[in-house]
């Protein structure tokens, strides 16, 4: 039998008609048609925003119930699935569509400060990670605290570190000259 004392979060979900009266009908509440919808999604296709359609059809079609049957199907966790609709149902479809890539934090290292560095690189001068922040933070005053930050900084800029034919450190060219003659 149905327990009610008063209040509503109280209700014994264990019986038929309190999980009817929690469940939110979806195909109610989206007002778009399935084709519209469908139509959509197929213009989205291979965008990550096409998955945030597909759970409207999957709703507005009622083959998924709840976001809770949603989350394993669509592979998101039920609370990304509880964002996407709290955003189309306050601020409609243009919103829930509208892309917003995630912004980090800036580059440190300035377009002038990474020509220098491939200059240096070039030359020589520069052959490690190690050198290569050593370089950054005399010369420019970029401080890399770790070389994890400036081994991404590398990758992100496509660049790895190449070096000619490997030589001591402390050897000398000029004792090495005079030696080879």
């Amino acid at each position: 039998m149905l327990k009610y004392s008063g209040n509503r979060s109280v209700l014994s979900s264990n019986h038929p008609i309190a999980e009817d009266m929690m469940r939110i009908d979806y195909g109610a509440h989206i007002s778009q048609s399935t084709t519209a919808l469908l139509a959509l999604e197929k213009r989205l296709r291979g965008r990550p925003i096409a998955d945030r359609i597909k759970l409207l059809r999957l709703l507005k079609t009622r083959t998924l119930r709840s976001l809770r049957a949603a989350a394993p199907v669509l592979g998101y966790s039920e609370r990304q699935l509880q964002r996407w609709w709290a955003t189309y149902t306050t601020r409609g479809l243009e919103a829930l569509v509208r892309w917003q890539p995630r912004l980090g934090r800036h580059e440190q290292v300035s377009p002038e400060a990474w020509a220098a560095l491939a200059m240096e690189m070039r030359a020589g001068r520069v052959a490690r990670l190690k050198e290569a922040q050593r370089y950054l933070r005399e010369q420019w005053g970029i401080d890399y605290h770790s070389l994890n930050g400036l081994s991404q900084l590398f990758k992100r800029h496509k660049t790895k570190l190449k070096t000619g034919r490997r030589r001591h450190r402390q050897a000398n060219p000029a004792a090495q000259a005079a030696f080879k003659k």
